[in-house]
């Protein structure tokens, strides 16, 4: 594949005072052997107030100010002003593994019309937080909470190909994988680009629902992320995704991880509530899993899904409370 037919590719970082990050991050993607005028990365910032952006700017990147100061609507911001054929969006915490990584991504988009993105997954590497280690033994950063409840992106797999793996996604099994190497093209024309917030896994519900079911898996590239640095960080952003990412979303979500109105959803929850307070079964799997992977930081699950799910349950009863608390407090105002 010659310079002159290779796609351009458009990359957002949305980012707000990632100081210690960003810079590693953009390395990582301009050490890419890809041609560098066939990148373009908009780093989207929320407001920094230490010194990301000077950190940026020694980089080849756009900086576009995202008043709103939300990263969904920033990465909505930057897909707005792409104009490569194809489209990502990293965190600013991503590494990208090895210098091929947008040759290996791009292969399947390149060799089958049908496959409507690629996808890889993530690798841990020594300096990674123990409690992003233990979460990476799951190829897609699923903590055992999401891995319960969400499909494993091995089990979409149609056929192996050469570099990859041709997967087709389903209504009712979409992996949790939002960070694709996208065609931009169809970005544009679906339903996503009328919203306000990109949403990673609405967005793949979205996609499934207008036929395009048929992703490319590409294990070989992948991604260095530590996730988290400790377990108080995991339970912040548990709860903090509770609010900002899964009630009262005025755009409404379009992934569910399960259904209320199913009874099989229902018991699945029920399910998983009796089998992480009784605790023993969940040290179990932590046993076979610190066998298995070597390494004894898996025995941390019973306590890791004990104090999630209830960091969880939590978390869901404060939110609703306080905000029909609230509606009923100005309800009560508004008649006196």
């Amino acid at each position: 594949m010659v310079n002159q037919q290779l796609p351009k590719i458009s990359i957002v970082i949305p980012i707000f005072n990632e100081e210690k990050d960003i810079g590693e991050c953009l390395k990582s993607i301009f050490r890419q052997n890809y041609p560098s005028n066939k990148l373009e990365v908009f780093v989207i910032d929320a407001g920094s107030t230490d010194d990301t952006l000077s950190i940026a700017k020694k980089y080849p990147v756009k900086i576009v100010f995202n008043k709103m100061k939300d990263a969904q609507i920033g990465k909505m911001l930057g897909l707005k002003r792409s104009t490569g054929e194809l489209f990502t969006y990293f965190d600013a915490d991503i590494r990208l593994r090895g210098n091929n990584w947008f040759y290996k991504m791009i292969k399947p988009l390149w060799e089958d019309e049908k496959i409507v993105a690629s996808v890889s997954c993530y690798y841990s590497r020594k300096g990674d937080s123990w409690l992003t280690r233990f979460i990476t033994y799951d190829i897609k950063q699923r903590d055992p909470v999401y891995e319960f409840f969400s499909p494993n992106i091995i089990s979409t797999i149609q056929e192996k190909r050469n570099g990859f793996f041709l997967c087709k996604y389903t209504t009712n099994k979409i992996p949790p994988s939002g960070r694709c190497l996208f065609r931009t093209k169809v970005l544009k024309n679906s339903f996503i680009y009328k919203r306000k917030k990109f949403m990673e896994l609405d967005n793949l519900a979205i996609l499934v629902s207008e036929g395009y079911t048929f992703f490319g898996f590409v294990p070989e590239a992948g991604f260095y992320h530590n996730f988290v640095l400790g377990l108080g960080e995991l339970l912040r952003k548990r709860y903090r995704n509770i609010k900002q990412n899964f009630l009262f979303q005025e755009e409404g979500r379009y992934y569910k991880w399960f259904d209320l109105h199913k009874i099989s959803d229902v018991l699945k929850i029920l399910f998983w509530l009796v089998y992480v307070h009784l605790f023993f079964p969940s040290l179990v799997r932590g046993i076979y899993k610190s066998i298995k992977h070597r390494d004894a930081i898996c025995l941390v699950e019973p306590f890791l899904n004990i104090l999630e799910t209830d960091t969880i349950l939590c978390g869901f009863a404060y939110v609703y409370a306080s905000t029909y608390f609230n509606k009923f407090k100005i309800h009560i105002l508004k008649n006196e």
